[in-house]
């Protein structure tokens, strides 16, 4: 088990993040799913063991890994137990499933899960290969999870249709997805809802220097 470091959260998903299942983190903009990774993966570092980081969107930043390293008095060469790796295309995201195989990574994180599949599928008559595409990409990456018993964390947008928010490519990713953890805002308070099996918990939680912070 990984600690996410909120206390309900933890208890809600019934310790931590789980070795062999694939969590999900969705939510829009800003409600800080990428910062919930960030120290997942620093409770990791504190106990050893690597990392291997896959950044879909360019948006990864080590020097706020670095902050959130020395929040909690840690060593920044930890950071040397980290792999980023910079993908472009779906195939290179296909291909990183080989890379996590032949390693023996503590911990998987791929930030965006969804984001160069909707991407290079863009135009609705290639929805049918979008689909097909990913679901394959899903089946493989959860595979690998199982049989090598890693812990993968994967981050989601969400989208309005409608006026009704819903997670990107959710009947594909619900199939494949063990645990569930949406965050959002609701006018000023976060709000976080973690869906594991058939039931479903709430918390709240603040975005600080140090992270996602619970509240009452």
């Amino acid at each position: 088990m990984i600690r996410t470091g909120l206390q309900k959260l933890d208890e809600a998903l019934g310790g931590g993040i789980r070795s062999g299942v694939i969590t999900d983190i969705s939510g829009a903009s800003s409600t800080g799913k990428t910062q919930l990774a960030l120290q997942v993966m620093v409770n990791l570092l504190s106990g050893g063991g690597s990392i291997f980081y896959q950044d879909t969107t360019g948006t990864f930043r080590p020097e706020r890994l670095l902050e959130l390293l020395k929040t909690k008095s840690l060593d920044p060469a930890n950071l040397d137990r980290v792999t980023v790796s910079r993908v472009t295309s779906t195939r290179d995201q296909m291909n990183g499933i080989l890379t996590i195989q032949k390693s023996d990574f503590a911990l998987v994180v791929i930030d965006n899960v969804t984001d160069l599949f909707s991407f290079e599928y863009s135009r609705e008559e290639q929805l049918l290969e979008k689909t097909t595409q990913f679901a394959k990409y899903m089946k493989d990456l959860s595979h690998v999870a199982v049989s090598k018993k890693i812990p993968v964390l994967v981050v989601n947008m969400v989208r309005n249709a409608a006026e009704i928010e819903q997670e990107n490519m959710e009947s594909v990713i619900s199939v494949f997805t063990h645990v569930k953890i949406k965050l959002a805002k609701r006018q000023s308070v976060y709000e976080g809802r973690v869906f594991v099996n058939t039931k479903t918990n709430q918390f709240f939680y603040k975005i600080t220097r140090e992270g996602l912070v619970e509240t009452t």
